[in-house]
């Protein structure tokens, strides 16, 4: 049944009209005629403009997670002038956050953190800019559906540009690529972003980078893995000549607490690499870790930590969610970003499906033990900022096990002894010694 408000509202608007050809029917029919004729076109005229304006529109959207989002609305911010920045949203860094280790002795630095303050415009309103002589539409979408409460159809924000002309899209184009490329001549620090539960990279501006001094692995070990993700990053053009997919990929395996993830932290923040964590556990199936993974940027290290407990590393089934093969098409797929590194993290790497750490997929394994008599004296004189040397009997245990005696002690020497005087079955194998009954 035809809703009587819309056909109300129509015989509103054509009533002025056909009263108009009534009175004119007698008097001046040409005229009449000529009105009648007139509003029978109105529609077809409307279409055709419609379509038009369909045909002279030009979008460009750029996801919530992409790296220039952020710079782009501060970009369209200073194109407004103040008296049209009517709305604003502001949002704000954690203040006094370091963005970057300081060395043992140092003084923190603040001069590189990121703003206090950043602002850009509201994106609930559609606002107007002039770039290049052309008028540009700028919208916002936050990615949640209007009266939707529950994140079912949650997705990434995005920025969209309208233009009416194909001159303004180009000229929108060349603004972006500046923006882009002035955003890459600064100084630019590592980004951490974290997979949430919408699925969405969340980016982490306020985790510190972690300096190589502050991993402490036997002689020779660190200048290895050092050595392989330089060649790698350096043979970009050598892998694309090739035809080779260019990624590659990592497998850190040792007790807990030896090292791993801070490891691969420490080698992402000398190469200047992006870190995207991505829990497993979180990933529905396999169309949305390819979904996921395949936004993950170039040049970037994607950290997957403790796959030992994730069942489609392990098992071959078909058991809900991620499957095997969508694991090992995320690995070494068509799929797979371009200049990709990925960290895989275990305790126990014999559980592993063979087909996980088979070349290409994993081209380098390694371990990560417990601390020798050099290492826990490096890492109490790191964290006392003098020296200290510790005996054979505070060895064989976790780096992490080192860090935890030195936060419970004010000198080197408390923590030391603390080391030495831990005994028991595990201590006692770490050692090389029969475990005691």
């Amino acid at each position: 049944m035809p809703n009587p408000e819309p056909a109300h509202a129509v015989a509103q608007d054509r009533a002025p009209a056909s009263d108009l050809i009534a009175a004119l029917r007698d008097r001046a029919p040409r005229v009449a005629m000529a009105v009648a004729a007139g509003q029978m076109a109105l529609p077809a005229a409307r279409l055709i403009r419609a379509k038009v304006r369909e045909r002279s529109t030009y979008t460009v959207k750029v996801p919530g997670s992409d790296g220039m989002y952020d710079d782009l609305h501060e970009w369209v911010l200073g194109l407004l002038p103040p008296k049209d920045q009517r709305a604003l949203v502001a949002w704000s860094t954690k203040h006094g956050a370091l963005t970057e280790a300081v060395p043992i002795g140092g003084s923190p630095s603040f001069e590189d953190r990121p703003a206090a303050l950043r602002l850009r415009y509201d994106g609930t309103r559609v606002q107007a800019v002039t770039i290049g002589g052309h008028k540009i539409q700028v919208a916002v979408s936050d990615g949640m559906p209007q009266g939707r409460e529950d994140y079912s159809s949650w997705k990434p924000p995005e920025i969209v540009f309208t233009a009416s002309s194909l001159a303004g899209r180009r000229a929108l184009l060349a603004e972006m690529e500046g923006v882009l490329r002035r955003s890459q001549d600064r100084k630019r620090k590592p980004v951490f972003r974290m997979l949430d539960r919408w699925g969405s990279w969340d980016r982490l501006d306020d985790l510190a980078s972690r300096a190589l001094d502050s991993v402490v692995l036997p002689d020779g070990q660190m200048e290895r893995l050092l050595a392989d993700v330089e060649r790698f990053l350096a043979a970009e053009q050598d892998y694309v000549r090739r035809c080779v997919p260019w990624h590659r990929g990592h497998l850190y395996e040792g007790p807990p607490g030896t090292g791993k993830t801070s490891v691969a932290r420490a080698v992402a923040s000398h190469f200047g690499m992006d870190v995207w964590y991505l829990p497993l556990a979180d990933v529905k199936n396999d169309t949305n870790l390819l979904h996921v993974v395949n936004q993950v940027g170039p040049r970037s290290l994607l950290l997957l930590e403790d796959v030992d407990v994730f069942h489609a590393a392990t098992r071959r089934d078909d058991e809900g969610g991620v499957t095997l093969s969508g694991l090992l098409n995320t690995l070494d797929g068509i799929a797979t970003p371009h200049g990709l590194l990925t960290v895989l993290t275990t305790n126990t790497p014999e559980v592993l499906d063979e087909a996980i750490v088979r070349p290409g997929r994993v081209d380098l394994v390694e371990h990560f033990g417990f601390a020798d008599a050099d290492q826990v004296s490096q890492l109490v004189s790191r964290w006392y900022g003098q020296p200290a040397t510790a005996p054979a009997e505070a060895a064989g245990v976790a780096p992490a096990e080192v860090v935890e005696a030195c936060k419970r002690h004010d000198s080197p020497a408390a923590a030391i002894a603390d080391l030495a005087t831990r005994t028991g079955p595990r201590r006692d194998a770490r050692l090389g010694e029969p475990a005691a009954a």
